[in-house]
């Protein structure tokens, strides 16, 4: 006799799955999430090869009663609309992006920004000469039942005017659209998107907020163009799958410490801002101008202060592997208990103390004595430091690997009449064994101790700066 067999469910209900997954992201963060799909698609449009983001634009458009966003990056397939696009979450097999260098990794970001600003939307595409729309309708959401989304096709002034996807969204929620109507926001949304996207927006992408295009925030550090000049640290390699790439140096001349006060003097650029620590992931600038701990700053190296905005620290993960990278589904946050972010953290410090040691040795200098060694230098983004710096004389190759030292090439500018700071040694040991020593380094058994110490610093000194040139 069999026994009967019941089956219990084990699928989200819609109303906890929606509030859960818009918790932990703000506004700004979802809408960020929707340029990041339009870039994705420029991706794929561009089959791998390089992509001409001259030839893209993506335009939002915030209301009291809206959220409209558009781009020209291709538009989405039929069959992905029908098989991934609207499914809460990304299938194994989904695999559109294996050989693209993107974030998104969870297959949540278009439904989870709509889901975050409103109760009715419509996501309007045109793939080819494919075009349709698909509607997430308020009566869908308060279904219980998890049923599939009508795909209508468009035709007429419905259809879009080139291959893209516009997404909009109605019936907002009220404290949304008090956002939407506040100048600061779209402000700081701007900001936020100048930030994040400054990569592909120096790059020639087009993004419009409001009808206003938005302009890069520019992270650069200064390299001089003589090989004997002020130089950034650089460092490059791959680890796990993914290729680590770290410059730090200095930002701007005007961001150097003035002759009146210890405060820094920029005049009108972002050299403050973007000071302290600036990372991206495959393009996105997950955090900018980071000053916290969450960087190293007070970990092993001193807190954050004035003293230390003329320092930018800039470093980029780059892997086609999405999931490899050392960031959160908000894709605007790190994970830090990644291996990899945690090996790249070790050459960070090692290359803010380099510059940290220059700020504190010139603190008490004019600031004139100071910039003058700076005069024929030039800002760049990292990828044009990596470059520069990796030819010179002094950068270690080995098995992919790039690591550029500017204090052991002398390159670091010193105060006129510097000498090293010193530090008075002093410890015990046995007679027996001080006399050991003595016997063995000077064949004596009775050299002065404190003769017998030095002697001992001098020896380990000697293997510690061969084992630096070795490396």
């Amino acid at each position: 006799m069999n026994a009967k067999t019941d089956k219990a469910k084990a699928i989200p209900t819609k109303q906890f799955f929606v509030s859960m997954l818009t918790r932990d992201i703000s506004l700004a963060d979802a809408i960020l999430d929707l340029v990041d799909n339009c870039l994705d698609g420029a991706l794929r449009l561009a089959a791998g090869a390089a992509v001409d983001y001259r030839k893209h634009w993506v335009k939002i458009l915030l209301k009291e009663d809206s959220f409209t966003i558009e781009d020209n990056c291709g538009g989405i397939p039929r069959k992905t609309a029908i098989n991934y696009a609207f499914k809460m979450g990304r299938e194994a097999k989904d695999d559109r992006d294996a050989e693209n260098e993107t974030i998104g990794m969870y297959g949540v970001g278009m439904k989870r920004a709509i889901f975050k600003m409103g109760r009715d939307a419509t996501v309007t595409t045109l793939h080819g000469n494919d075009g349709f729309r698909v509607p997430i309708t308020s009566a869908w959401l308060d279904d219980k039942e998890w049923d599939e989304l009508p795909i209508i096709d468009t035709v007429g002034s419905d259809r879009l005017g080139e291959a893209g996807t516009k997404v909009e969204v109605t019936a907002l929620y009220p404290g949304v659209a008090r956002h939407f109507v506040n100048k600061s926001f779209v402000n700081d949304l701007s900001t936020s998107i100048a930030e994040h996207f400054t990569m592909f927006l120096q790059r020639g992408l087009l993004i419009e907020v409001n009808g206003v295009s938005v302009a890069p925030v520019l992270v650069e550090v200064l390299v001089s163009e003589d090989e004997k000049g002020p130089t950034p640290f650089v460092f490059q390699q791959v680890i796990d799958d993914v290729e680590v790439s770290i410059a730090v140096g200095l930002n701007t001349g005007r961001g150097l410490p003035s002759d009146e006060d210890d405060g820094p003097s920029f005049e009108g650029d972002r050299s403050v801002a973007t000071a302290g620590w600036t990372v991206f992931c495959n393009d996105r600038a997950v955090i900018v101008g980071d000053k916290s701990r969450l960087t190293g700053w007070g970990d092993g190296i001193p807190l954050y202060h004035y003293q230390f905005s003329i320092v930018t620290g800039i470093i980029e993960f780059r892997s086609k592997h999405a999931e490899k990278l050392p960031v959160t589904t908000t894709k605007r946050a790190l994970d830090t208990s990644s291996d990899v972010w945690l090996q790249a953290l070790v050459k960070m410090k090692e290359g803010m103390r380099i510059w940290i040691t220059y700020t504190n040795r010139w603190k008490n200098h004019p600031r004139s004595d100071q910039t003058r060694h700076w005069e024929g230098t030039s800002p760049k983004p990292l990828r044009a430091v990596i470059e520069t710096v990796s030819e010179r004389a002094g950068a270690t190759k080995s098995d992919g690997r790039i690591e550029y030292n500017p204090q052991k090439q002398k390159v670091v500018p010193l105060p006129e009449g510097h000498k090293p700071s010193s530090k008075r040694i002093v410890f015990s040991r046995p007679v027996e064994e001080i006399r050991s020593v003595s016997k063995f380094l000077f064949d004596s058994l009775d050299e002065a101790a404190g003769i017998v110490g030095d002697k001992c610093f001098d020896l380990a000194l000697q293997d510690a700066l061969k084992q630096q040139e070795a490396e």
